[in-house]
């Protein structure tokens, strides 16, 4: 039987992991939003303004595709803590390696929103895309690293839910990178894929 004690400080030692993933996940959000702004020029006026906020649409698309994409990851983070009863070096580890992706998106959120409208297009939804599908691996690296053993798993989870949710990892995992082949053929259909994901997992998964 485990110690009282030691149940209470494996459980303080998961929420600190958790509380300091939400804190990147905020961070990464926030510096996605520094990017969408607008070139002063000399020349201001209210048509100048109006055109150039027009212009930029392509970093607003950028945007609001790499919000979902994070808001889509901070969720899954979510329910695999809430799986979690407590943690070891595999699972810092792998979680590290996510943070450290998730951290880096505003990065090819960045490089999609500035060539978007280039001879470049193509290139950088490549780079974008196949980003994603890094994060899906480390993803499914930090679920491995959960479930190899049990007893790092809450008490009263069941055989069926572990399945369901490798099961989920795997897809995300086969998605993104599906995605990342159909950006080599067409681009804008991957971006609209990789934008639709969400949907996918909000109301199937």
């Amino acid at each position: 039987m485990i110690n009282p004690q030691t149940e209470i400080q494996q459980q303080k030692e998961t929420l600190r992991l958790e509380t300091f993933s939400d804190g990147v996940f905020c961070i990464a959000v926030t510096l996605l939003s520094l990017e969408v702004g607008v070139k002063l020029k000399d020349d201001i006026s209210n048509q100048s303004l109006m055109n150039e906020l027009l212009a930029e649409w392509p970093i607003y698309l950028a945007y609001v595709i790499s919000f979902a994409n994070v808001l889509l990851a901070w969720m899954g983070h979510h329910g695999l803590f809430k799986m979690l009863h407590k943690t070891d070096n595999a699972i810092m580890i792998t979680n590290g390696l996510l943070l450290m992706l998730v951290a880096l998106v505003p990065f090819p959120t960045k490089t999609l929103g500035k060539f978007l409208t280039t001879d470049a297009f193509k290139a950088a939804v490549i780079f974008y895309t196949a980003y994603f599908v890094l994060i899906s691996l480390a993803f499914r690296l930090l679920w491995f690293a959960a479930a190899r053993k049990k007893d790092l798993l809450v008490h009263d989870i069941t055989a069926k839910q572990i399945r369901q949710t490798t099961r989920n990892e795997n897809i995300g995992l086969i998605c993104n990178a599906i995605i990342l082949s159909v950006a080599f053929i067409n681009p804008w259909a991957a971006l609209a894929l990789s934008f639709g994901m969400w949907v996918y997992w909000v109301v199937f998964a």
